[in-house]
């Protein structure tokens, strides 16, 4: 099969592919873990609060579907259950980082039909060296700091300074030098460790060490590349927001006429308020003056216009329910477009930096599934190639001399 590879600039001109990359599956991507971890959360959320006293009733109340509460303020089994919903959230949003990566390379190599369930089994696969990578810098830090301690509590006797502190001191500079380097490296492998798995098939160690030697050997380009990349992905998050809230604006206006829906439509309207109450649905302010807020509010403050008070039956009931449903998830695609464009932009700058750090072309490179199909080939024409001597070897015994000298000598006797 004959795949068409992505020509890449191989400077910052690339990383303007991302908002672009961001869309299709790999927003599927996102937007599917998401889903997953909003899910859990919402589980959690109510467990936790039903199990600090609250009943159901109260709080469907208060949250409905969207328990988004300061839940650190909370009982105490809200808050366990609350910090372990976040973390299993990011997991997840992590998880499709390295899957989006996947995906992105995949496709630079030609192979457009690398799906999103393909990204995910590989990043599944590689979960462990995708998280223990920006991990393992980090558990370096905290040996190291627990180290110093110790260090830093026997020096304060006296003798010991001077053994310890005085005499030592050369060393612990270095090493505190090499920590704030460390702190830097651990940012970099928590934004890059799904792309350097993904992307070059390293294990722990080959992510951890990737993320010291790209910081080490392309300081500038990494800051400038991704500093790019949140100005992009800041642009084009508002981008889809505005195009979203001008089609919510579009149904109402035709939906919400008198002659049309009317009342019902606001009836529909109000049901999906009820469904998803903590989001600010009444603050009067403005799409431009709210970009740099919170855009979750900013954007329900103009899906609302002008409500009515009006209720509807248990058909208008169900239909609100459906709505609130999809509107939801097309709600969250706003964020999930915009980590998308961020691990996908992440993504091709490791690829264009590998290649001023070490020279190596990862488009170029054959991957697993490519060394995989060349030993697949290569078994099928082994195959082949023996097939092919043994009918030559059956056709050569069955002329050979050998067989023609005894029908002679067998024929001969009957002459005589």
């Amino acid at each position: 099969m004959i795949l068409l590879k992505t020509a890449l600039h191989w400077n910052f001109k690339d990383v303007f592919r991302a908002p672009r990359l961001g869309l299709g599956k790999r927003m599927l991507v996102m937007l599917e873990a998401n889903l997953i971890g909003y899910l859990i959360f919402l589980v959690l959320i109510y467990l936790g609060q039903m199990m600090d006293g609250l009943n159901f009733g109260q709080i469907w109340g208060e949250n409905a579907l969207l328990p988004f509460v300061p839940f650190w303020t909370l009982g105490i089994s809200t808050k366990i259950l609350g910090y372990l919903a976040s973390l299993v959230w990011f997991m997840f949003i992590y998880t499709g980082f390295g899957a989006i990566a996947k995906i992105t390379i995949k496709e630079f190599k030609g192979d457009l039909f690398y799906s999103s369930n393909d990204g995910w089994k590989y990043s599944l696969k590689k979960s462990f060296p995708i998280f223990m990578g920006p991990v393992s810098i980090l558990l370096v830090i905290v040996f190291f700091v627990i180290l110093a301690g110790v260090f830093g509590w026997l020096a304060h006797w006296p003798v010991l300074d001077i053994l310890i502190y005085g005499l030592l001191f050369i060393l612990f500079l270095p090493t505190a030098v090499f920590l704030v380097y460390s702190l830097f490296s651990f940012s970099v492998g928590l934004l890059y460790s799904p792309s350097i798995v993904a992307c070059a098939e390293e294990d722990t160690m080959g992510s951890m060490f990737g993320s010291f030697t790209l910081l080490w050997n392309q300081p500038w380009r990494l800051i400038l590349y991704s500093s790019l990349l949140l100005v992009l992905t800041f642009i084009s998050f508002h981008i889809l927001m505005l195009f979203l809230v001008l089609g919510f604006q579009f149904l109402e206006f035709v939906f919400g006429q008198s002659w049309l829906m009317g009342d019902t439509f606001y009836a529909v309207k109000a049901t999906v308020l009820g469904l998803f109450p903590n989001l600010g649905f009444n603050h009067l302010v403005c799409y431009p003056n709210c970009a740099y807020g919170d855009w979750m509010v900013c954007l329900q403050q103009l899906l609302v216009g002008d409500m009515h008070t009006v209720t509807g039956g248990i058909t208008t009931t169900i239909t609100g329910v459906i709505v609130g449903i999809f509107s939801f998830i097309a709600m969250l695609l706003v964020p999930s477009y915009a980590l998308s464009t961020l691990a996908s932009g992440f993504a091709t700058i490791f690829i264009v930096l590998t290649k001023f750090k070490d020279d190596d072309d990862l488009i170029e490179r054959k991957d697993e599934d490519e060394r995989k199909e060349e030993e697949e080939k290569e078994a099928d024409e082994d195959e082949t190639s023996e097939d092919s001597p043994d009918s030559d070897d059956t056709e050569d015994e069955s002329d050979s001399p050998g067989d023609d000298a005894s029908d002679e000598d067998e024929s001969a006797p009957k002459n005589e």
